[in-house]
């Protein structure tokens, strides 16, 4: 692997006052268009202002139109929403898929996550299709995501099978007035009408006590078979482990037990080569926080190849030892994280990820790779 450019996803005026910029996204289209989105905010934790926006570049990332937001959010049951985050997937041609989460903004003051009742504020997803490449947007429409029973935070874009099944992917959380203890979940619902309805949901992750955060799986060469990474907590022994691993072989519907692969940290999207390795990318805080890549030629089981591609020098943000509200709280002052992998094509891969020297001032970057062999 070989870094050939870094960039930076620009276009936002300093006078937005949203300077922490999060929760990246990126999508390339059939005609080279590079879309991307991120949730933009006045502070990372609990922002009193915040709007998920997009933009994009026609030019490989060298000049970005505004950003802007591509489809306001209605309220749900009256109550208002904040749109969290939204994430693209291509759909063929001009057409292009994008979920959007919406958050409750009923009670401004109200944190997203209630440490005290381990709970999160309500959070739905909306989705929405655009037939010119991103540039206008259909009315966003509300998935069913009733069968979850609690909030449903988007964990990545969209996927698409080989036989034009389309998965949504998002973890299960416990909302507010939930007298049950917090349990955790990872999983997808499914799209095979075209797009107009989604259903069927499959719990990808359940476990008492184990956190497999951040869901990161893509759909492999066969077009059925899907691989899937986590950033793993143990709220058991109250502490970080090594990033886990499960797979799918039909389509999504059951999964295999998470496996500890060996490395630790934050995993990334990642992206199936069609020669038939896998990129993966993770983020390690323990020292200073560092993003590596990864290439895999057993579909993620062992990795045998890995590349520095980002150091942020300041002190570890990464405890690895502590309570869950410890480590809720300590994803606050992250101020690198949340790395990306998008396939370009020609033996080339886009890594991107949020950086900034101080949380709440952080910007979208991202950094152009060429795979060799």
């Amino acid at each position: 692997m070989k870094i050939l450019e870094k960039g930076l996803v620009c276009g936002l005026p300093e006078a937005s006052g949203l300077k922490s910029l999060t929760f990246p996204t990126m999508e390339v289209l059939p005609s080279g268009r590079w879309l991307a989105g991120f949730r933009a905010a006045d502070r990372k934790k609990d922002g009193k202002q915040m709007q998920a926006m997009m933009t994009w570049s026609d030019d490989g990332g060298r000049s970005w139109v505004p950003p802007f937001e591509p489809v306001p959010l209605p309220p749900i049951g009256g109550r208002p929403g904040n749109s969290h985050s939204l994430y693209f997937l291509a759909l063929g041609g001009s057409r292009v898929l994008m979920v959007i989460n919406w958050v409750d903004a009923s009670e401004p003051e109200s944190p997203f996550f209630d440490p005290q009742h381990e709970s999160l504020k309500d959070t739905r997803i909306y989705y929405s299709f655009s037939e010119n490449e991103g540039r206008d947007w259909s009315a966003p429409r509300l998935m069913d995501t009733g069968s979850a029973g609690g909030p449903v935070p988007l964990t990545g874009p969209p996927m698409s099978l080989g036989d034009g099944t389309l998965i949504c992917q998002f973890e299960i959380n416990k909302f507010r007035h939930d007298p049950k203890p917090w349990l955790h979940r990872s999983a997808c619902l499914f799209s095979k009408d075209n797009r107009n309805s989604w259903g069927d949901l499959s719990l990808v992750t359940s476990e008492p006590g184990m956190y497999y955060w951040d869901q990161r799986p893509a759909v492999l060469r066969d077009g059925q078979s899907l691989v899937n990474f986590f950033w793993t907590f143990d709220g058991r022994q109250n502490q970080y482990q090594n990033i886990h691993r499960a797979v799918s072989r039909d389509g999504g519907k059951s999964w295999s037990q998470p496996k500890d692969i060996g490395i630790y940290g934050q995993p990334g999207r990642p992206v199936a080569l069609k020669d038939g390795r896998l990129a993966l990318v993770a983020i390690d805080r323990r020292e200073m926080p560092e993003i590596h890549a990864y290439i895999s030629r057993d579909e993620g089981k062992t990795f045998d190849e890995a590349m520095l591609l980002e150091t942020l020098p300041s002190e570890r943000q990464d405890s690895r030892y502590m309570k869950m509200q410890e480590a809720w709280a300590e994803m606050s002052r992250f101020s690198m994280g949340h790395p990306q992998l998008m396939g370009l094509g020609n033996g080339q891969l886009l890594a991107y990820y949020y950086q900034g020297t101080l949380p709440d001032k952080t910007s979208i970057r991202f950094i152009r790779v060429e795979l060799g062999k």
